[in-house]
């Protein structure tokens, strides 16, 4: 069934309280254990904050498999925003919060919301291309790969961005171009984009789309023209590289 008892907004309340409990605890800047005080010790007050994410996590994940459209919707949309928000600030690390997103499953539910086969709608595609984009991008703070990129592509998003660069629909276009921008930056990941020909919607969107898709486009293809001759070909037959 479509709702199967589930609602939006308790998902929503909860994530919004996890964010503040687990700001309250980030006094300083955590680490990526879940150590949020500095003092190389997991306490009981942090491995509470833990487990309210681990099962807020949880509850989006039921939202995303189980739930309506627009508790789909709610939930995917609460998901990217707080990878986003602990990529760009606190309230914690950033490796924290896609640790636990990996280990929910929320990567593998997010990428089976990109199917066309999928009970979606284009605002759930959407939030769920930010929150992979998000999920991906790796922690600002070190220089580290730590690997999201590529569980990313492992779980089959590839596929599915490549095909939603070609979508009728403007915004689904500049997301997955901004997801394939971000995913172009993992070496793994540049050869699934290849071996899926992404050059060739990404080149039509550099030139034939609106100003965000453009940027994000052509971005995703600088990365994937690094020293990649067969990208570099396929980028230049389609008038991408000068």
């Amino acid at each position: 069934p479509g709702d199967a008892g589930l609602d939006a907004m308790p998902c929503r309340v909860i994530l919004l309280i996890v964010l503040l409990g687990l700001g309250a605890a980030a006094a300083q800047e955590p680490t990526a254990d879940g150590d949020t005080n500095g003092d190389g010790v997991v306490d009981a007050a942090e491995e509470r904050a833990q487990q309210q994410l681990h099962d807020s996590l949880v509850q989006a994940a039921a939202l995303m498999e189980h739930g309506s459209a627009t508790a789909k919707e709610a939930a995917t949309e609460e998901i990217a925003r707080m990878a986003i928000i602990t990529t760009i600030d606190q309230p914690f690390h950033p490796v924290t919060y896609r640790n636990a997103a990996i280990k929910a499953g929320i990567v593998e539910l997010l990428v089976a919301l990109l199917s066309p086969t999928a009970d979606a709608t284009a605002a759930a595609q959407r939030n769920a291309l930010a929150a992979l984009e998000a999920i991906a991008t790796d922690d600002p703070t070190t220089d580290l790969d730590n690997d999201h990129a590529r569980y990313v592509c492992d779980a089959g998003a590839v596929q599915h961005v490549v095909r939603l660069l070609s979508s009728p629909q403007e915004q689904l276009q500049v997301q997955s171009a901004a997801c394939a921008a971000i995913l172009a930056e993992s070496v793994p990941c540049q050869t699934a984009l290849s071996a899926a020909k992404a050059e060739v919607p990404l080149v039509q969107l550099g030139t034939f789309g609106n100003d965000v898709a453009k940027l994000h486009a052509l971005a995703a293809l600088e990365q994937m023209a690094l020293n990649n001759p067969l990208a570099r070909e396929r980028i230049a037959k389609g008038g991408g590289l000068e």
